[in-house]
């Protein structure tokens, strides 16, 4: 009897939790419905991707990806979701909270699709939409606890999301794998993928919407605030702030050296200034509602933490002005600039007694800044384009005669062309063929020897293609995958062929070598001047067409890598070799 009313607990118990479930993903809907619309496409069009199927209407460019599609869906859910919590915490209606979060989709969506804003450092818009969800209910309104309280009780949302996805995702999988190895049953391994993305994209998505608090000005309080009082003073007491003081004397006492010694900053100063400001804004905003009663040391340096940020702000402004005045600007650069200005102006704002030490703008200000440097002409990557057009004419306007110039505007070019920008900087008349790439018809237009290999601070040439694409075998009937090609005297093993013959693969030079284990090896000779066309080419497809001894072979690389230091020599090479096995008897 005992056991009878246990299992029917336990099966009362499990639905409550399933009707939980149920009425959270319910409650999501009819909160964010417009966010859900945007999951639920973005799940449709990753399940499509599984099963090969195009949805992209017959209007949309070759050139555009799927994935595009997929990255421009989810930047219209963060916006949405980000607009409905600011007309929510505003108190406006469902009908105009629908409406702004439509608006603020459509928008991202629009500056993610590649051609219609091309020029969008996607990493740095997408992280900027995310961290801009907490941060929207609180545009004037709220105050700094209540924010703090609000994140975390999101942060629990989204973590609730991700073990949805862990336990949905692996609870179905393992059923179907049951099915398989207990009873046979054949299950197709793409149903798997349509299973994990579904739940990924929509389900785990739409069971952590419905957690989203709904209160907006709660703070913490009562027994809860203890318990983060103590852990939050422990982590501010002795861990972080020890640590960021001593990171503090070490950027103070470099800049004193640079004073006394004149030396000149060497590279990645104003990474180490980022991750210390980055640092110290995280400290802020994870311990600053509970410092109140901390030990003298940290109160001090929440107090004072602009007074540690002065010296190293002017450390990274002053290396930051030698790379761009010799290199010109990148986006690296950019954000690296746009951090330090965002700290700059953090500093200040604490001069002001209404706004000091309020997370809300410390959180605030450096995700604006963040989402206005990723798109749109004062964006990162048009602003880059701009400095590195002007830096290549001003070189080949001036007739460079030193090899070194050549190289360096060289080196701009390749990178204009990997940006697809290297039209922008052809000379007037000059007109476009397509028989050769781009990079090299604009080089050789400005009088640039386009296989110039010597570039100042380069040491070596690669490319990277790790995407898919087709090719025509065009008669080879022979294919070694993942092959390996390095430069050894010895090399050991080799690849057999379906008739049973071994050939050992090597680098010789500019080479790639095919040796039969009883015969002579043959030379196949790679051209430097393709191997440092092909580190121009980014990550687009490519296939080498290669004769010799009367032989054939296509070079699908997926790797390659070639020292320029003094000549151009392939050190190394992965990919894919296609052969004729009537050429290797």
């Amino acid at each position: 009897m005992a056991e009878q009313l246990n299992d029917a607990h336990a099966s009362t118990g499990w639905l409550a939790s399933s009707r939980e479930a149920i009425a959270a993903m319910g409650d999501a809907l009819s909160r964010f419905p417009v966010t859900v619309i945007f999951l639920f496409l973005m799940a449709l069009q990753a399940n499509a991707m599984v099963a090969d199927i195009d949805l992209a209407p017959v209007w949309i460019p070759d050139s555009v990806r799927d994935e595009d599609l997929l990255l421009a869906l989810l930047a219209a859910v963060f916006a949405s979701f980000a607009a409905t919590l600011l007309a929510q915490a505003w108190r406006l209606s469902a009908l105009i909270a629908a409406l702004l979060a439509l608006l603020a989709g459509v928008a991202a969506f629009t500056v993610m699709w590649p051609t219609v804003a091309d020029r969008t450092v996607e990493w740095a818009f997408l992280a900027s939409l995310m961290a801009l969800v907490p941060i929207a209910p609180f545009a004037g309104r709220g105050s700094g606890n209540a924010f703090w309280m609000f994140t975390a009780r999101l942060a629990f949302a989204a973590a609730l999301g991700l073990l949805a996805f862990v336990l949905f995702g692996g609870g179905i999988s393992a059923i179907l794998a049951s099915l398989t190895h207990l009873f046979g049953i054949d299950i197709p391994s793409d149903l798997y993928e349509h299973i994990w993305a579904s739940i990924g994209l929509f389900v785990a998505p739409l069971f952590g919407l419905g957690q989203t608090p709904r209160v907006f000005d709660e703070e913490p309080g009562g027994h809860e605030h203890d318990m983060m009082q103590r852990g939050m003073r422990a982590l501010g007491d002795f861990a972080a702030v020890p640590l960021l003081i001593i990171y503090a004397v070490i950027l103070h006492l470099y800049v004193a050296k640079i004073i006394v010694t004149g030396e000149v900053p060497q590279g990645q100063i104003g990474w180490l200034v980022l991750t210390y400001g980055s640092c110290i804004v995280a400290v802020l905003l994870l311990t600053k509602p509970f410092l109140d009663t901390a030990r003298a040391p940290t109160r001090f340096f929440v107090r004072f933490w602009p007074l540690f940020l002065l010296v190293p702000l002017f450390l990274l402004f002053y290396a930051l002005s030698l790379r761009v005045d010799a290199f010109g600007w990148t986006v690296q650069r950019y954000f690296l600039g746009l951090f330090g200005l965002v700290m700059l102006v953090l500093v200040v704002l604490q001069l002001v007694p209404r706004v000091r030490g309020d997370i809300r703008m410390i959180a605030g200000i450096p995700v604006l800044a963040l989402l206005v440097g990723s798109f749109g002409p004062q964006g990162a990557l048009d602003w880059s384009l701009s400095s590195q057009r002007e830096r290549f004419l001003e070189i080949v306007r001036g007739e460079p005669e030193d090899v070194h110039t050549k190289a360096e505007a060289l080196a701009v070019l390749r990178y204009l062309n990997g940006e697809n920008a290297a039209l922008d900087v052809a000379p007037d008349g000059f007109v476009q063929e397509d028989d050769e790439s781009l990079y090299r018809q604009v080089a050789r237009a400005w009088g640039l020897d386009p296989d110039n290999p010597v570039q100042r601070g380069r040491q070596g040439f690669s490319y990277n293609n790790p995407g898919t694409f087709a090719f025509a075998l065009d008669g080879f009937d022979i294919a070694i995958q993942n092959a390996q090609f390095y430069r050894e005297n010895d090399p050991t093993g080799g690849v057999t062929l379906p008739d049973g013959t071994v050939l050992r693969l090597l680098l010789k030079k500019n080479a790639v070598s095919l040796e039969p284990a009883d015969g002579t090896p043959t030379l196949f000779l790679i051209d430097a001047a393709k191997i440092i066309e092909l580190s121009s080419q980014g990550d687009q497809p490519a296939v080498l067409r290669l004769e010799a001894d009367g032989r054939t072979i296509l070079l699908i690389p997926g790797y390659l890598y070639a020292r320029s230091d003094p000549e151009t020599v392939l050190e190394n090479f992965t990919g894919t070799v296609l052969l004729r096995s009537a050429d290797w008897p």
